[in-house]
């Protein structure tokens, strides 16, 4: 760090003291007017009064994005990932959280090891025992500090390269307090077709008025990139372990996890802030013809009976009125909360009626029955 470096740091810091003390004079200012400080009251007194819980966003050098990487195999990667962290922390304070399923693999493991030595704990490896997607991602989130965490993919290259679409994503986090998670691949407005969601534009439909981004309210989005609000990611109980065997890859749990976002509360957008490239030539382990049954049948078929238990008709059934319903209620937060760039109306319920449900055509109807008997007969 050079001396220009050091003084910006001091400037920085001197003018955040100056602002946190001119919210604690106009703090005190409002607690005596409304008669709940003694004018005698001493600063130490306040200090002593307010020290029983700490605000860790306050901590020096605290990141603010935390990347997450699940790494298989693919040394290409590796020092990609260490120009990546590089970029963002200057961009905003940022970490790299890895997991590491390949403990077998001691190269790769001294490769991340001395990464993390020369980054200066930028970079953070976690060595776990082929635990895979899902049980890897709660594992880095409860790693990981940053207030965001975005998601990665190990074969994945994200252009702009200079990691400028971090400040916007962070923006967009604080622009909207109840927003747990934000799709930077792809996104799904409803559980069946008949929206318009594949059109060459269809990213930038909508935009946020608050910040001029381009932004839209989903029913689903997908794996990865993939970015939370930590916080609501915690909120919700992380990824669901159970949709997916141990070590092997998670399908659906994007899907389902978006679901209950939304079902606990919080907001799911889809920002088209990114775009990818890939690292090698190298297929993933997911599409190679030794893994794609055990992922694409049974992980896909596992995934989708645990989706349709939990927010269809049942286990073995159809995906029924919740989804619909809640589809709709999405439609009507992009309307009424976002600004329209489109020509064409993108909802297969039209973009008109702001207040109801209006109803499906027979055919994608029956795709959303109701269950027929009561749970209980009496």
């Amino acid at each position: 760090m050079n001396e220009s470096e050091v003084n910006a740091r001091f400037m920085t810091s001197q003018m955040k003291r100056q602002a946190l003390e001119e919210k604690m004079k106009a703090l005190v200012t409002q607690l005596r007017a409304a008669g709940q400080l003694a004018a005698n009251t001493a600063v130490q007194e306040l200090v002593q009064c307010s020290s029983g819980h700490l605000n860790p966003a306050l901590y020096p050098d605290r990141p603010h994005l935390s990347l997450m990487l699940q790494y298989w195999r693919r040394p290409a990667v590796i020092p990609y990932m260490e120009s990546l962290i590089e970029a963002c922390n200057k961009q905003v304070p940022s970490e790299l959280v890895v997991n590491m399923d390949d403990v077998d693999s001691p190269a790769d493991a001294e490769a991340w090891a001395e990464l993390a030595w020369r980054s200066q704990g930028l970079v953070v490896p976690v060595l776990s025992s082929n635990v895979h997607e899902a049980r890897a991602i709660n594992r880095m989130a409860g790693v990981a500090r940053g207030r965001v965490l975005v998601l990665l993919q190990d074969d994945d290259t994200l252009q702009p390269a200079d990691c400028s679409w971090a400040p916007a994503l962070l923006k967009q986090f604080e622009a909207m307090p109840k927003l747990g998670m934000v799709g930077l691949k792809g996104y799904r407005r409803g559980a069946t077709a008949g929206n318009k969601e594949r059109w060459s534009d269809t990213f930038r439909l909508f935009s946020d008025p608050g910040t001029g981004a381009f932004f839209t309210y989903p029913l689903h989005v997908d794996y990865a990139p993939l970015a939370f609000r930590r916080s609501a990611l915690r909120n919700v109980g992380g990824v669901d372990e159970g949709m997916s065997d141990r070590g092997e890859c998670g399908i659906v749990g994007d899907w389902e996890m978006s679901v209950r976002m939304w079902a606990a509360g919080w907001h799911v957008g889809f920002m088209p802030l990114l775009g990818r490239g890939r690292i090698d030539k190298e297929e993933g382990s997911t599409h190679r013809p030794d893994f794609v049954r055990r992922c694409w049948g049974r992980q896909l078929d596992l995934g989708r009976r645990v989706y349709n238990s939990r927010w269809g008709t049942g286990f073995n059934a159809g995906i029924g009125q919740f989804l619909e319903t809640l589809e709709n209620k999405i439609r009507i937060l992009n309307l009424k909360t976002l600004t329209k760039n489109y020509t064409d109306c993108p909802f297969r319920k039209g973009c008109d009626d702001l207040v109801g449900n209006p109803a499906l055509p027979a055919a994608q109807a029956e795709e959303f029955r109701s269950v027929g008997a009561p749970m209980v007969d009496a």
